[in-house]
């Protein structure tokens, strides 16, 4: 390696790989740091096996909280060298450990953050505003997209709040499946309109890579190149420039800075090969390797946590949180063999509905909102594993069904449950944070995280408003709820999932136009140290309904552009 370099990137999945892909194209020297291993979907991605082939024919596992053929090679809930803990209403961290991070695993869904979604006080007197506007992300989301790929609505049907992209940018949705047809037309009765969903899965080739066809799930990654991922869409490209070079297997702890503590000159990592604990120096460093990783970074480089002259490092993370319902349609039963795969993610949506007056109305009485959609994992014609944990529930009561009876049942049942969900947004609170535990360390030595989360009623009341909405539709849909996911938080007294479960955790190192009450200004830049960017979900300053992945390419996209203009000013 270099002895030096431009800009140092930690982490190398949505923002990261945005980051050094744009940096490297406009001939910046980069060292792009990454705690897990490399990985090439292309070689790697278990996208043609048959579950007879997997071990409990590809169900999960512990080392694979998502089913064996899941694309995550290190990561999931529990790392072993690096635990962490959680106090108040619990708290689970989902972790990637591969080169591309975690846009192997996610689901491709590719909203766009709304008007209202960036100024929510603005609009509505509640929450906090953004330091940028849609207006200022809208170019970014225009490039992003145009080298990621996306299929999704004509952007002349967008509902307001849930902008689309331009129709010169997105290609051409997949069409409905029959159950995505049915949920249409139950929305329709209740006034709710449903379009394509924004994804991240191409239905044309683009720059080299192929158009999907169908094959598996694209959370087992994608060797065609189909489904977006940071590997196969920026960092290969950005390796063909050569001014790209990779570090792999490098757990970075800790971020240098000069005696002042307001220039920063590089990080602290341990090399997981050798145990040895090594540095590495540039002009500029940029964390990128997820929200909550880069709180415990900052927290961990100086006492009281570096750049947290605000006290705000660590503070108002958030989740998304969600609702589903397995439920059995008769007019599904006992129709013949057909073929109705498409995408591993849905292809139509209901973006959230009710806003102003609408929404006092309904007596939606809560902050932000939430979407529905047809849960594509949630039985249908789709294999195991889901079909597994699906006949499980149709099965609970059944007494008698043994050999002949047994096989009937399930042929006469198998494409009529399906699966219905919500993901909606949360009420970000100063009372959710992530703090440092000095008294466990992990492995290495390394203070871990404990994470302090604690639901608001505001939460509780969107949580109840979304499943109350998720059995209408399942009424409308003529369809028999056979599962409820809530159900045990139901019995409890409360109605809600457990924080860090929909792993779309953002929030940590907020933006601001005020360094008393913020990490970062517009640009992703700490206010504290000048040449200390952090270009992942971190900077999110309120939680919509809406995926994250898009708006952390954005802002980081946003952020590589303020770099790059400073680094020909010599302003670094």
């Amino acid at each position: 390696m270099a002895d030096e370099f431009d800009v140092i990137v930690v982490g190398s999945g949505a923002g990261g790989g945005m980051m050094a892909y744009e940096l490297s194209k406009n001939g910046v020297n980069v060292l792009l740091v990454e705690a897990g291993r490399r990985y090439d979907p292309e070689t790697e991605a278990a996208m043609f096996q048959f579950p007879k082939e997997a071990p409990l024919r590809g169900e999960s596992t512990p080392d694979k909280n998502d089913g064996f053929f899941d694309a995550t090679v290190d990561g999931g809930f529990e790392i072993p060298d690096q635990p962490y803990s959680d106090v108040g209403d619990g708290f689970k961290w989902w972790r990637s450990r591969q080169l591309g991070g975690r846009t192997h695993h996610f689901g491709r869904q590719v909203p766009r953050y709304g008007p209202e979604d960036f100024k929510t006080h603005t609009y509505t007197g509640e929450q906090f505003d953004w330091p940028v506007s849609y207006d200022d992300m809208a170019p970014y989301y225009d490039r992003v997209e145009t080298v990621m790929g996306l299929y999704g609505p004509d952007a002349d049907g967008a509902v307001y709040n849930s902008p689309q992209s331009p129709n010169h940018i997105r290609q051409k949705p997949p069409a409905p499946r029959a159950t995505e047809m049915v949920f249409a037309k139950a929305c329709e009765k209740m006034g709710i309109k449903t379009m394509a969903h924004p994804t991240a899965v191409l239905t044309s080739p683009l720059n080299g890579r192929q158009a999907c066809f169908y094959a598996t799930n694209c959370i087992r990654g994608c060797s065609i190149g189909a489904a977006f991922d940071s590997v196969t869409a920026y960092l290969k490209p950005a390796e063909e420039t050569g001014n790209l070079t990779i570090l792999p297997s490098a757990v970075v702890y800790n971020v240098i800075t000069d005696d002042s503590g307001k220039k920063a000159t590089g990080v602290r990592y341990i090399d997981k090969a050798t145990k040895e604990h090594r540095e590495v120096s540039a002009r500029v460093v940029v964390l990128a390797p997820s929200a909550m990783e880069s709180s415990r970074i900052l927290l961990n480089s100086a006492p009281g946590g570096l750049a947290n002259s605000s006290g705000m490092v660590g503070k108002y993370i958030s989740d998304t949180t969600g609702s589903f319902l397995l439920i059995r349609v008769k007019a599904f039963e006992n129709l013949p063999p057909h073929n109705e795969d498409g995408v591993s993610q849905p292809h139509l949506y209901a973006p959230w509905w009710l806003h102003g007056e609408e929404k006092k109305k309904a007596g939606a009485n809560f902050t932000g909102g939430y979407k529905l959609e047809v849960d594509p994992y949630g039985g249908a014609r789709h294999g195991p594993p889901s079909m597994n944990s699906t006949f499980s529930q149709l099965l609970t009561g059944k007494k008698g069904l043994y050999g002949k009876k047994l096989k009937d049942y399930i042929r006469r049942s198998y494409g009529s449950v399906m699966g219905i969900r919500c993901l909606g947004s949360q009420t970000v609170s100063i009372h959710n944070y992530i703090a440092i535990n000095d008294k466990v360390k992990d492995e290495w030595g390394v203070p871990t995280p404990i994470f302090h989360w604690h639901w608001t009623d505001d939460d509780y009341r969107r949580a109840i408003h979304m499943n109350e909405s998720l059995h209408s539709l399942a009424k409308n849909m003529g369809g028999e709820v056979i599962f409820d996911g809530f159900e045990k938080s139901r019995k409890a007294g409360k109605l809600i999932s457990t924080g860090g479960t929909t792993n779309h955790e953002v929030g940590g190192c907020r933006m601001g136009d005020d360094p008393k009450t913020s990490v970062l200004n517009k640009h992703c830049q700490t206010w504290d140290v000048d040449n200390l960017y952090v270009a992942d979900g971190a900077g999110f300053v309120t939680h919509s309904e809406k995926n994250p992945t898009l708006t952390i390419m954005a802002l980081s996209l946003r952020a590589a552009d303020n770099i790059i203009e400073r680094l020909k000013e010599n302003d670094l």
